[in-house]
């Protein structure tokens, strides 16, 4: 519709004037109250709920899972690590769904998110966090303060390590895991020995909390024969609780994980229906299968100056309306993002709508507009409106 276009109103409706009803007296006394009945009222409180309707049309609710039992338990559970280790892709294989995205780049996460592991009689509220790096601009600063917030008043804390990077490390020094390595004398030896990185995040987990758990990611790339030196060295590291190898992508010791991290949880019902994954909105998760295709399909500076914001999420029988803006801090990377023609943008959103119509489990109209919003990630007040806290 063009600005000169004008809708027209409708015509007002006018009501005819309806000719008085007589009431009959006798009909009407059935609903008055004598004095007496309204002294007695309060003895006649209605104790259970209004009903409206026939409840026979309600199909019965089935949960998945009963209830809990007397000793099930539920806690909150940290997921922290240094960029790139694999902690995201490690809280999608726990879930057994895709909740947050990944990529082969660090930093891909921002914020954080909560994946709820549900089973019989354990509850895991898993925090997946960005990873934990040398923070210099507001937004670094931004997601590094998501992760340290995430060490409050959680019942554990879990460390991902990526054993591949560790192993390599070790080789550097002289430290050959093939040759065999005695294990540590003591918990000063057992630190010294851990990446120096490692190490560094160690202080800020302490600060938190005194116990903690070591997850050794990514050892489908590394021979046992590497990996039983490096697993006796973290597990001789001072406040560790147990050390659980992993393969998030095989899931190997995905199961012995849980069953190394119930024991930490309270005893208590469980903190969200069996039936939630998160308590991310889809709106949320929809901008974040959008970036992803960014960080997946861009190089070099132009994911890390990319945030994206869902203004319109419409849900109609069967389909779904959903209208973004992806921001960028420069023309250039908008030049980037479009291509000749719209032709990466195409791209870009087309790999995002075939996530979002998985995850959302209908058909998807998506809009996407990019917008230049110079240096927004040094901008506290273009942080915080994009959702970033700075």
């Amino acid at each position: 519709m063009s600005a000169e276009q004008t809708i027209e109103a409708p015509e007002e409706q006018v009501t005819e004037p309806q000719a008085e009803v007589e009431v009959d007296a006798e009909a009407n006394a059935e609903v008055e109250v004598s004095a007496e009945a309204e002294a007695g009222a309060d003895e006649d409180l209605l104790e259970g709920p209004i009903v409206l309707g026939d409840p026979d049309e309600v199909p019965e609710h089935v949960s998945p899972l009963p209830p809990h039992g007397p000793q099930g338990r539920a806690g909150m559970v940290t997921i922290i690590g240094q960029p790139n280790v694999g902690k995201s892709t490690l809280m999608n294989a726990l879930l057994g769904e895709k909740l947050a995205i990944t990529s082969p780049k660090p930093q891909t996460t921002r914020d954080q998110i909560r994946g709820i592991y549900t089973k019989e009689d354990t509850q895991i509220v898993f925090v997946d966090t960005p990873g934990i790096h040398e923070a210099r601009s507001p937004l670094n600063r931004a997601m590094v303060g998501q992760a340290i917030e995430a060490l409050e008043q959680v019942d554990l804390v879990v460390v991902v390590i990526d054993v591949e990077k560790v192993r390599d490390g070790w080789k550097k020094t002289g430290m050959d895991p093939s040759r065999g390595v005695p294990a540590p004398t003591n918990a000063e030896e057992a630190e010294r020995r851990i990446y120096r990185r490692d190490r560094k995040l160690l202080r800020r987990v302490r600060h938190h909390t005194d116990k903690f758990l070591f997850v050794l990611n990514k050892i489908d790339n590394v021979r046992k024969t590497h990996l039983l030196p490096i697993l006796a060295t973290y597990a001789a590291v001072e406040g560790c609780v147990g050390v659980v190898p992993v393969s998030a992508i095989t899931g190997d010791g995905l199961d012995t994980l849980v069953e190394a991290i119930a024991p930490y949880l309270p005893v208590g019902p469980r903190l969200y229906d069996a039936e939630l994954l998160t308590d991310r909105s889809l709106r949320f998760l929809c901008a974040e299968l959008l970036r992803e295709q960014v960080f997946h399909k861009t190089r070099q500076e132009v994911p890390y100056g990319v945030a994206v914001q869902i203004e319109v999420f419409e849900e109609h029988p069967g389909v779904t309306h959903i209208q973004s803006v992806v921001w960028v801090e420069r023309a250039s990377q908008r030049g980037i993002l479009l291509g000749k023609g719209g032709a990466m943008m195409k791209e870009l959103a087309s790999g995002a709508r075939a996530s979002m119509e998985l995850m959302l489990e209908t058909k998807v109209f998506l809009e996407v507009l990019v917008r230049v919003e110079p240096r927004w990630t040094e901008r506290l007040d273009t942080l915080r409106r994009l959702g970033y806290e700075g």
